[in-house]
């Protein structure tokens, strides 16, 4: 069976060392990218399962690359920074990163955070598979190409807006997002309606939960926004 393969991006050689070093003793086959320009290139040849890539690098900073490779894959792509002001996390989730990671970490705590990704992407924890644009979690499918979701193997109609909103909160299960923040992300407007999100938030949880066993998708941080359970 062959290896999950991870690019591991981070101009600190001996972080990266560390890195490389933990991870193949799980049996991932990881590869050390030190700069922009050397991470687009290895991405390309290499075509890793996930990237752990660092925000500040040499040439480009590692938000310019994750906006990059998001035109060219949808592989997991967990940011390392020391940078851990809540903008530069929502900074790293708009640009199509999936996991912030603030320095200092625990290896442990990273490996943790590569499988839960590897498994939200619908790809084995310890080898490659073809490609899914599928986000998987008990009884709730969502396809992220057709724009679908699937409750119990029931289609669920879901207009755009309804969608964007479940893929852009099931893509970081855990992190919550405000009411302004989903505005923006998904509305795309600077003038914020709150009561407009509330509404959909409202309409989406009745048609994920009207089927699912008591399961809670969607869940309320009082006082803070809505996230996706990560408790599933």
């Amino acid at each position: 069976m062959a290896q999950t393969k991870i690019l591991i991006v981070d101009d600190d050689v001996d972080i990266s060392e560390i890195i490389h070093t933990y991870l193949t003793k799980y049996d991932f086959s990881c590869q050390q990218a030190y700069d922009a320009a050397q991470a687009l290139r290895l991405a390309r040849e290499y075509c890793p399962d996930l990237l752990i890539l660092d925000v500040q690098l040499p040439g480009a900073s590692g938000i310019d690359v994750c906006r990059q490779l998001r035109q060219e894959t949808d592989a997991p792509i967990l940011f390392l920074s020391c940078l851990g002001e809540e903008q530069d996390k929502i900074s790293g989730l708009e640009a199509g990163g999936d996991d912030y990671i603030a320095k200092p970490f625990s290896l442990g705590e990273l490996l943790a955070r590569v499988k839960a990704a590897l498994r939200r992407s619908g790809l084995p924890e310890t080898a490659t598979a073809v490609r899914k644009h599928i986000l998987s979690f008990p009884g709730l499918t969502i396809d992220l190409v057709n724009s679908q979701a699937v409750v119990d193997e029931t289609i669920i109609d879901l207009p755009p807006m309804e969608f964007q909103l479940l893929s852009r909160l099931a893509r970081n299960p855990g992190w919550t997002y405000s009411n302004e923040q989903l505005f923006s992300l998904v509305w795309g407007s600077e003038s914020i309606d709150t009561r407009t999100v509330a509404v959909h938030i409202n309409r989406l949880r009745k048609k994920l939960e009207q089927n699912a066993a008591k399961r809670e998708y969607i869940l309320t941080v009082w006082g803070k926004g809505y996230k996706f359970n990560d408790q599933l």
